[in-house]
């Protein structure tokens, strides 16, 4: 297609042509037919899924953008008038979460939490000492507020309970009087599986995603019937059931006399939350002891049926508290014993990232005090993990010039590869390419040339900076793919990076949508260069950044195509030099061409 003479054209044009082509099209369709039916039905399938689980990420991505252009005028205008890459990035990820109102007690079910914690009983002498103890020292404490209570009594009761419980619980305790949750939300305590540490000290963004179950604290003369008590609980419930995309969440109210149950579930098809509350439970109850006339006092003593369903609660099994944000349950080793979870670092489509720093007398001179973990959502996901640890290992063992360490982070031994992959150290994030750094990244798409990897993925927020070196890394190859020597990767099913990539990708992917077929492609070996040209025009150009950004945010993968084709073909008729670097890159042969990419790519920065 000839894109340099200057005519613009329309979206009905682009299809009219696309359908002249349609032939053409089938035929190399045809070309690219999977030889096995079951591997084609396994392959479509796999696809299927991810272009659904897409969809709903970028609907929620969407969501969030119109609400705050909607509802904040402020931000409105800021989206209007910047100037700044890193705003326009900080506003379209913001998390903001929609208004709910409760209506109680219309909203409100109840249950019997008797019937729900049937299936287990692990109370015991040493719970019962440790409810008396903590029985005792009220008369002490009785003027003590809510908090006070929880961190002299309450912490070091949970923490000797679930001692006590050893591997009968999956759930560690925290006291989060002062950790926010999510969207200015926050619970006295929260439940994480056992074998996670995370510092809530320095850091308390990333505990959000690890919360299992939660719990309300409320000072002994508090009614647990309170609407603004109920209200305040289940709002909170609501923001980690937000946060984590997860489907059920359990919580408690407590006085530390009474104790009451809740839990809310969302209706996945109606987009709706239906809530539901326990009967009130004493936590001790009035001694039937016959007492004088003249002892006006009452005793109090522990009620074990209460105190039987609370370590009932606390001991189900690992199914029953239905977490669902990450890919790992309590027995997963996360590096406990090595590393605390510091603070999350990145949230992706199929996993999320998190700085470690080492647990104190744990660290050693020859080990850096810094790793990064890659955990994996879901399960069927894990095959994505395998293929970077196979990609690494081939970059590694290539390692032209000793440049490996220097272009990419190295994955260090592995030890649950289907559930997370831990990094060497934190890189920077990057909101503009200097014209160094530019040339730092055709030297990265050199190193994949010559090493026979498209990455696929090539897009800013894999871009980071390693601040040790001052030199760009590429990272994520999760979705990397191999060709032969005759630089033949085969046909496959395209990644979601798409507002990045060259005109022939888009013009040949949105053939394939309009014939309603399943996506797949068989990559060029120039594909991640015209990706990395793509980002370097993005990355030094805020209305180029913006208007990708307002691309990706559409719904429809169709539509999102061809804004892209359309978006680029514009840009290569109004800017001589990026068009001539896009034609250099249409005949490269060898890579000794990239060196007069390099050259080339200075002509961009001189305006």
């Amino acid at each position: 297609m000839d894109t340099t003479d200057g005519h613009k054209e329309t979206l009905p044009m682009l299809e009219e042509k696309q359908f002249v082509k349609e032939e053409k099209t089938k035929q190399v369709i045809e070309e690219t037919e999977f030889p096995d039916e079951l591997e084609k039905n396994e392959r479509e399938t796999e696809q299927i899924k991810r272009m659904a689980k897409t969809k709903c990420y970028r609907k929620t991505k969407l969501n969030w953008r119109n609400f705050v252009i909607e509802t904040t005028k402020e931000v409105r205008v800021e989206l209007e008038r910047t100037s700044s890459k890193t705003n326009y990035r900080f506003f379209l990820n913001l998390y903001f979460d929609f208004p709910w109102d409760i209506n109680l007690p219309g909203d409100l079910q109840s249950f019997d939490i008797n019937c729900l914690l049937k299936y287990n009983n692990y109370f015991n002498d040493n719970i019962l000492n440790y409810a008396e103890h903590f029985l005792n020292q009220f008369p002490l404490h009785s003027k003590l507020e809510a908090h006070e209570i929880q961190g002299v009594i309450f912490d070091d009761l949970m923490v000797n309970i679930l001692n006590t419980f050893n591997n009968a619980t999956s759930l560690k305790y925290l006291n989060t009087y002062s950790d926010y949750l999510g969207f200015n939300s926050h619970t006295n305590c929260a439940f994480i599986y056992k074998k996670i540490n995370i510092n809530t000290h320095n850091e308390d963004e990333a505990l959000k995603n690890f919360v299992v179950c939660v719990g309300d604290l409320k000072s002994p003369n508090e009614s647990l019937s309170k609407t603004s008590i109920i209200k305040e609980m289940l709002r909170n419930m609501r923001t980690i059931l937000s946060v984590q995309r997860r489907k059920k969440i359990y919580g408690f109210l407590c006085n530390y006399l009474h104790i009451k149950f809740f839990y809310i579930e969302k209706d996945l098809d109606l987009n709706s939350y239906v809530l539901f509350q326990s009967q009130e439970l004493e936590m001790f109850s009035y001694s039937s002891e016959t007492l004088s006339a003249t002892d006006k006092s009452r005793k109090l003593c522990v009620n074990k049926d209460t105190w039987k369903i609370f370590t009932k609660f606390l001991t189900m099994n690992s199914e029953f508290y239905e977490y669902t944000r990450l890919n790992i349950d309590p027995h997963d080793d996360l590096l406990a014993d090595q590393y605390h979870i510091m603070k999350e670092l990145g949230n992706g489509l199929t996993s999320m990232i998190f700085l470690l720093e080492e647990n104190e007398n744990e660290y050693s001179a020859e080990d850096p005090p810094n790793h990064v973990m890659k955990i994996l959502k879901e399960s069927e996901d894990s095959y994505l993990f395998s293929n970077e640890i196979k990609i690494i290992e081939r970059l590694k063992q290539f390692n032209h010039s000793s440049k490996f360490q220097l272009f990419f982070q190295d994955i260090l031994h592995p030890s649950c590869p289907d559930k997370y992959l831990l990094y060497e150290k934190e890189l920077q994030c990057i909101d503009t390419l200097s014209l160094m750094q530019s040339k730092q990244l055709i030297d990265i798409m050199k190193y994949l040339y010559d090493c026979h990897i498209i990455h696929r993925h090539v897009r800013p927020e894999n871009l980071m900076l390693d601040k040790d070196t001052s030199h760009i890394k590429l990272i994520d190859f999760t979705f990397a793919i191999t060709y032969d020597a005759d630089g033949k990767a085969g046909s496959i099913g395209v990644t979601d990076t798409i507002a990045y990539a060259g005109h022939e990708f888009l013009e040949y992917y949105s053939q394939l949508l309009f014939e309603s077929r399943l996506p797949n492609y068989r990559y060029e070996r120039t594909f991640d260069l015209k990706c990395a040209l793509n980002v370097i025009m993005a990355l030094n150009d805020v209305l180029i950044l913006a208007k990708i950004y307002e691309i990706e945010t559409l719904i429809d993968i169709h539509q999102i195509t061809l804004e892209a084709l359309l978006f680029w073909l514009d840009i290569r008729r109004a800017n001589k030099d990026y068009s001539n670097l896009v034609n250099l890159i249409s005949n490269v042969h060898e890579s000794s061409t990239f060196d007069v990419l390099k050259t080339e790519i200075e002509k961009l920065f001189n305006y």
